[in-house]
């Protein structure tokens, strides 16, 4: 038995006995070191070397990456392996579609499985009908649906041809005579591949460091391993080492593909698959073998449901999410940190999870359980009509990160002690209360509520108490001040980069994920587009702005200090969704926004303007020119 899966059968053996053992720690009380200790019992260390590496040689492993990127390989010249499995611009090896479109045009049946970590698995294809990476390597490359190829001796052949190849092939194995063969050719590819080991943060905690994963990111760990996921996702690489039936519990969608049984023709391997590597899973979309399930949120809903018989809830869907992102590779989901100015001052934000108690905090708990739960008290979840404000499904913490106390993640911190206010937007004074009405119109697309109102003073009376204290000058309010490209943005851009960041929890049109079995309409991510996304005269709605946002917060997860995306992928990818469809808000209402036009920001999308500027530069810039221009404007 390969050393590797005896290893981690092993490791799944023990995590299922302690598991029915009741010995998993509950989700309280369980301090750090002994969340530590049942991790490495149920997923062990990652190896440095995939089963086979040790008769690979660099020159191989260069040679597969060479023809791991040779579009030659299919009949039409049009398509090679990295075609489907990429792994440039720090893709995930998957192409994010959910079945690939082969050389001549034709889509597979099944999704393509990412190349990453894919020598650590019992067997290779969805169905393990090939046991090594070596038998698998020139699979792709003769079927009519992927590469194409009539047969090993013609593509070889074209392989000879080309420069540098006969070469290449003979630094790589010097003994053979003729070394441009098929075995070579999947003992090079698989030498390559072998290569594709990806460690993460997760890495770091089993080996010691406890601090690199977050509250939330722990909780998620403890939810993964107590709801019972890691019957199937244990050892190294979670996931890899079973075959497993989908739909233990209640039948899959997809009924026609009978997974494992057209290999063994066992009736027992009916709808069996091979069970999927979880490591980069955030960057890895679509989801299982037939790539149905866009987003990383549906796919562990569905499973709880279909594997285990359960129904989560948002919070343990989400917070598994958290958990699930600490295990991309850092190569693949790390950008340079974000600059900050550091004039002012640090600050502590009051923990939400210590509200006042007694009568005197009751309007403080209430605020906090309308801006965590809008939508169940305020819109479209709300059964009393007169009492709907919100026009979609949103919560007011979806762009309020942490219950409003994330640095950079549009905080709550301090802003009671920042009104009233002069609001450019109204052209006059304002106070809070014309603060929260302006997104509850905006970004929750509906109206205002009454000054009045017990929902408005709960609302400010937890903003207030969340304030007390904060200094008056605070680093962290707000977005960070970036410096953008000084470019038009481009949506082919953004929209790639948004697949391999975004797809994941967003879904391919930016409509989010509501949990199937929550028994209310309340996203578990929430949308960027589509009928419950903010409307386009929400703050969101403007490039720079939203920007500045994701690039400090987004993918879920990511901080200002620990960031994934660069600046220029946040710009690009901002526009694309910005893009799409979304509520409109009346043109007769925005253009009465800003009654000094000067004072409107220069990436406000919708007119009127006075500068002079096109509508789509506004949208998507340069945005430095129209600055200039301001700026020349307020110094005359």
């Amino acid at each position: 038995m390969n050393p590797l899966r005896k290893t981690c059968l092993m490791l799944l053996a023990v995590a299922l006995t302690a598991l029915l053992a009741g010995q998993v720690m509950s989700a309280t009380g369980a301090d750090d070191q002994t969340l530590l200790r049942q991790a490495r019992t149920v997923f062990g260390k990652l190896p440095d070397k995939m089963p086979g590496a040790d008769t690979d040689t660099p020159e191989m492993a260069a040679l597969g990456k060479r023809l791991y990127f040779e579009t030659e390989l299919s009949l039409n010249r049009s398509e090679s392996c990295n075609t489907c499995h990429r792994l440039d611009q720090s893709k995930g090896g998957v192409d994010y579609l959910p079945t690939s479109k082969g050389a001549m045009g034709h889509f597979g049946p099944r999704n393509a499985p990412s190349t990453l970590n894919a020598g650590f698995q019992i067997a290779q294809f969805w169905d393990g009908r090939v046991p090594t990476l070596e038998a698998q390597a020139t699979g792709p490359m003769l079927n009519p649906m992927e590469m194409g190829m009539p047969d090993v001796v013609e593509a070889m052949a074209r392989l000879k041809k080309m420069k540098g190849y006969r070469e290449a092939f003979a630094q790589a194995f010097p003994k053979d005579k003729e070394p441009v063969n098929a075995k070579n050719f999947s003992h090079a590819v698989a030498a390559f591949e072998r290569t594709l080991i990806t460690k993460s943060q997760f890495d770091r905690f089993l080996a010691g460091d406890a601090s690199v994963l977050s509250a939330k990111q722990k909780k998620g760990l403890r939810l993964f391993m107590n709801r019972g996921c890691v019957r199937c996702h244990g050892g190294p690489v979670m996931g890899g080492m079973l075959f497993q039936k989908i739909g233990v519990y209640h039948p899959y969608f997809d009924q026609k593909d009978l997974g494992r049984y057209s290999v063994t023709k066992n009736p027992a391997d009916r709808y069996v698959f091979k069970v999927p590597v979880l490591r980069n899973v955030a960057i890895t979309g679509p989801y299982f073998h037939d790539g149905r399930v866009g987003t990383i949120g549906e796919a562990v809903d569905l499973m709880a449901w279909l594997q285990l018989d359960q129904r989560w809830q948002r919070s343990d869907i989400h917070a598994v999410l958290l958990f699930l992102n600490s295990l991309t590779a850092p190569a693949r989901y790390q950008a340079p940190p974000v600059k900050v100015a550091m004039a002012g001052s640090w600050w502590q934000p009051r923990n939400p999870n210590h509200l006042p108690k007694g009568p005197e905090g009751e309007q403080v708990r209430r605020g906090f359980e309308l801006l965590n739960r809008t939508n169940l008290h305020l819109g479209l979840g709300q059964p009393h009509l007169g009492k709907r404000y919100s026009g979609n499904t949103l919560d007011c913490t979806n762009c309020h990160l942490n219950m409003g106390t994330q640095r950079f993640g549009n905080p709550w911190v301090g802003v009671t002690k920042r009104y009233p206010s002069y609001r450019a937007r109204k052209g006059g004074m304002g106070d809070i209360q014309d603060r929260i009405d302006g997104c509850f119109m905006r970004s929750m697309n509906g109206r205002p509520l009454p000054k009045d109102s017990a929902e408005m003073k709960a609302m400010v009376a937890y903003l207030t108490w969340l304030s007390e204290g904060a200094p008056k000058k605070m680093v962290g309010k707000g977005t960070p001040k970036l410096k953008f490209p000084d470019r038009k943005a481009n949506l082919a851009a953004g929209k790639e980069a948004y697949a391999t960041y975004c797809l994941a929890c967003h879904g391919v049109q930016g409509m989010g994920y509501q949990g199937l079995y929550t028994h209310q309409t309340k996203y578990v991510v929430p949308p960027l587009a589509g009928p419950d996304a903010f409307n386009n005269g929400a703050g969101m709605n403007r490039l720079m702005t939203a920007a500045a946002f994701i690039r400090a917060n987004m993918p879920l997860g990511a901080t200002y200090r620990h960031a994934v995306l660069t600046t220029d992928q946040a710009y690009d990818i901002t526009a694309y969704f910005n893009s799409l469809p979304r509520p409109r808000m009346s043109p007769a209402k925005l253009s009465k926004d800003y009654p000094d036009k000067k004072q409107k920001p220069v990436d406000s999308p919708y007119p009127p303007w006075d500068d002079g500027f096109s509508a789509e530069q506004h949208r998507l810039g340069p945005f430095q020119p129209i600055i200039k221009a301001h700026d020349k404007g307020k110094a005359k």
